[in-house]
């Protein structure tokens, strides 16, 4: 994936939710909730890392991205608790 000049890479799953990303992506294929949740984190990481985005912009989306990863532990079975 290509980049504007300066801009960072987006976020992944991975970096997110390092200890549940491989139990999230394992269930994506099984859940259509989880699937369309995981759809929708994606957009909110683009929308998030958007280089043209205001500083607003970006700080909704990350609120928004937040509460999608939230919503996928939720719908994978993963506990929040340590």
């Amino acid at each position: 994936m290509l980049f504007p000049y300066g801009a960072k890479s987006m976020p992944s799953l991975e970096q997110d939710l390092p200890e549940h990303a491989a139990k999230i992506r394992e269930a994506l294929s099984e859940n259509s909730a989880l699937k369309e949740a995981f759809a929708d984190y994606q957009t909110a990481c683009r929308k998030e890392e958007a280089f043209q985005g205001s500083q607003i912009e970006r700080a909704e989306w990350a609120r928004i991205r937040q509460e999608l990863l939230e919503e996928l532990m939720r719908l994978s079975g993963c506990s929040t608790r340590s």
